[in-house]
């Protein structure tokens, strides 16, 4: 049976990337094998659009008219699985491929939800209307336990896990009550299904809490809060939530917030860095709530500008994105760019930069690249939902690796290079928190087109080989074929790298050749793979390697071609037979032809002389063997 076998290997950064979970930053570690994977990448980092490939695309959620079947946002485990949630049932995808692997009914809906599911403890967790979250089995995703909170509310907050508890909030309108609550993440009485189980503690704000997650330090937990007014800054100062996770007493910590915080709450050092509607930005200590902020509509003068975004801060520069006014294309959204300095006034703006449509989803931190740029990637809420890349460092003034855009009226816009627009069915807008996954090297998007897109570098070195009849001279493999065979006659494996683990597919969808039948001329074998559906600006890039190959015309060609070192005229044995015929070569009487240059070669040192006649006698005289590798 021929086994037709790909594979794709990892090999992602060895340096150690900063973590910071609240602003989506990633982590990656070396998984390289000197021996299985001797294909190395200095990170995990791609930054060129033409080889950002959509690896698959999956669509969750099929009534594209009835939008509160939706789906949410997804979350990315380590056991090899996405997560997302439409109408009433929760689905399970295979990360590499998309496969729809498995599903569950919930209690009920998240609708319009942008938020997903948490993953923890082989557990996955969901929040859904009338303030609601339910826990599943990762594995089987049959319901665990119920929670229902007494206020109800929208599911407009991330669940965050920590230490055993997830934490979530709810949202009832601007100027009405909901809670945050903290959940045990445990199973309290595994032979039910759908037990309610109690809060650990639960804390009312007028107004709720919305799009915000909070920050955990050994002893807090800081939690951002909705201002209870529409629309506008309250005259009373607004604080975050300080909880002390032993005495679960909560308290207020700085008197300098007056509008929504809809911001992820980001550590760096002592101080809570995050934003809030109006396009502040804070830092504040944590222990002393001493504030220092800048608002960066009012310094750059932004009349009608809203901030939904989490602060990303890496090697001490901190990024922000501002939503423009209104919902036309160039409007003035944009990227901040600060150095964060510290002290009193610890933000300095170092530049800005337009972007296209708002990003509002939260940006990807994905490490810092071989110059020692920082690799940001954010995703356009609007049409195409177009995925763009920040490359910057300390001490830069102005962006680099820009485009020009040109508006419907013909104005110029200097915006960040993108490395992928969403194509046809796959193209919308895109309000929902991207995933970078380190397990995968993958970037996950779900967008308006209510498709999951896994975005990645392309295959960028493979390697063909024939099992089993390979033959080397002088080092180089060479694969051994009879005339009118084709490249997949015999069995073959065919190994892909790149920065992901990609696998489980049939080879031959993407792989051609430069031989559709062998001739005993034919010296090299070309192999060409593409693999994806395309990248932002056209085709998967193709990925060739050319293969030395042997092609004989008779049967006692091919055996001979594959004989062990030693045995030059192919019949199994080593004796002195094949030492005549070395040694006829060798004095020029007879020369041996290209299927024999192999075997006569018995020391491998690509060259055929007398110190191959010596192996060879010493090997009859059972005085030294010769190595039988082909």
């Amino acid at each position: 049976m021929k086994k037709r076998s790909a594979k794709f290997l990892s090999a992602v950064c060895a340096a150690v990337l900063a973590v910071n979970t609240a602003a989506v930053s990633a982590f990656a570690e070396d998984t390289t094998d000197a021996e299985t994977a001797p294909y190395t990448y200095d990170c995990p980092i791609f930054t060129d659009a033409d080889n950002a490939v959509l690896y698959w695309a999956t669509q969750v959620g099929w009534d594209k008219d009835w939008w509160t079947d939706a789906p949410s946002g997804i979350t990315a485990a380590d056991n090899g699985c996405l997560y997302v949630c439409a109408a009433d049932s929760i689905y399970k995808l295979d990360k590499y491929t998309g496969e729809i692997t498995g599903s569950g009914k919930m209690a009920g809906q998240a609708s319009y939800a942008t938020k997903g599911p948490a993953y923890a403890d082989g557990k996955v967790f969901m929040a859904l209307d009338n303030g609601t979250v339910q826990a599943f089995d990762a594995d089987t995703l049959t319901s665990l336990w119920i929670y229902k909170n007494k206020l109800g509310g929208s599911p407009t907050c991330d669940i965050a896990v920590d230490d055993g508890k997830i934490y979530t909030g709810f949202w009832n309108g601007e100027e009405n009550d909901a809670d945050y609550v903290c959940l045990d993440t445990s199973d309290p009485d595994a032979d039910t299904t759908n037990e309610e189980i109690n809060a650990d503690w639960e804390f009312t704000n007028l107004g709720g809490y919305y799009w915000t997650a909070p920050a955990f330090t050994d002893d807090y937990i800081f939690i951002g809060r909705e201002n209870g007014v529409p629309s506008a800054e309250k005259d009373d100062a607004l604080g975050l939530i300080k909880v002390d996770k032993k005495t679960r007493e909560a308290s207020l910590l700085t008197d300098s917030i007056k509008n929504d915080v809809r911001s992820k709450i980001v550590t760096y050092g002592n101080k809570l860095i995050f934003t809030d509607r109006s396009g502040t930005l804070y830092s504040v200590d944590e222990k002393t709530g001493v504030t220092s902020s800048y608002k960066l509509t009012e310094q750059l003068g932004l009349e009608g500008f809203t901030c939904t975004s989490t602060p990303i801060i890496e090697n001490d520069r901190v990024y922000v994105t501002l939503n423009g006014a209104g919902w036309n294309d160039y409007n003035g959204s944009l990227i901040a760019v600060f150095d964060y300095v510290g002290g009193e006034f610890p933000f300095e703006l170092a530049y800005t930069v337009e972007t296209k449509n708002a990003c509002q989803a939260d940006g990807i931190f994905a490490g810092v690249d071989a110059d020692g740029y920082n690799v940001v990637y954010y995703v356009e809420n609007g049409y195409p939902g177009t995925l763009r890349v920040l490359r910057d460092k300390k001490g830069m003034t102005a962006p680099i690796n820009t485009v020009t855009e040109t508006d419907d009226n013909g104005k110029e816009h200097i915006c960040p290079d993108f490395i992928f627009k969403p194509q046809g069915e796959h193209a919308q807008y895109c309000a929902v928190d991207p995933v970078f996954d380190p397990q995968t090297g993958l970037i996950f998007v779900r967008n308006d087109s209510f498709n999951i897109l896994a975005i990645g570098p392309a295959t960028d070195k493979i390697e063909f080989t024939a099992n089993d009849i390979a033959t080397h001279r002088g080092g180089t493999e060479t694969l051994v074929y009879m005339a009118d065979q084709t490249p997949t006659d015999c069995d073959y494996t065919l190994t892909a790298w790149n920065t992901t683990g990609i696998y489980d597919y049939d080879p031959m969808e993407y792989t051609t050749f430069s031989v559709d039948k062998f001739t005993t001329d034919d010296e090299i074998l070309t192999v060409s793979f593409r693999f994806g559906l395309y990248t932002g600006v056209g085709n998967a890039p193709e990925c060739t390697t050319d293969v030395e190959v042997l092609v004989a015309e008779t049967e006692d060609q091919y055996k001979r071609a594959l004989a062990q070192r030693g045995d030059v005229n192919g019949d199994g044995r080593i004796n002195v037979t094949d030492i005549s015929i070395i040694a006829a070569n060798v004095k020029g009487i007879r020369p041996i032809d290209k299927y024999s240059i192999n075997a006569a070669d018995t020391n491998s040192d690509g060259s055929i002389n007398v110190s191959d006649i010596a192996l060879a006698a010493a090997h009859v005289k059972s005085i030294r063997k010769i190595d039988k590798e082909r």
